[in-house]
């Protein structure tokens, strides 16, 4: 799956993550899965994306796809920032966050 991104993602790193993803699921003879139609929200939790920040980083940090493709170095510095981020924003609402970064990018 892959989750929209926004403007505030290096676009570097957002297609090189793609293009390895993409790569990894080709060589190991893997097909698109039917499309989702409907709210994707309503999906069940185990079809859905990480539903939160913590929860994007503990499967970014799982990835051995990604750690590979960028090297342990930038993904370690990765997962860094955005274990930054989320202690950050821990005890902010999503209005909060929201009103903290929609300017900033």
């Amino acid at each position: 799956m892959l989750k929209c991104f926004d403007a505030a993602a290096n676009p570097y790193l957002l297609i090189g993550a793609v293009l390895a993803t993409g790569l990894a699921g080709l060589e190991a003879g893997h097909s698109l899965p039917p499309e989702t139609v409907g709210d994707p929200a309503a999906l069940d939790t185990a079809e859905r994306l990480p539903a939160s920040l913590p929860a994007a980083i503990d499967a970014f940090e799982k990835s051995a796809v990604l750690r590979e493709a960028l090297g342990p170095e930038l993904h370690e510095a990765v997962l860094a920032v955005r274990r930054a981020e989320a202690e950050l924003f821990a005890m902010f609402t999503d209005a909060d966050v929201i009103e903290a970064v929609r300017w900033r990018y």
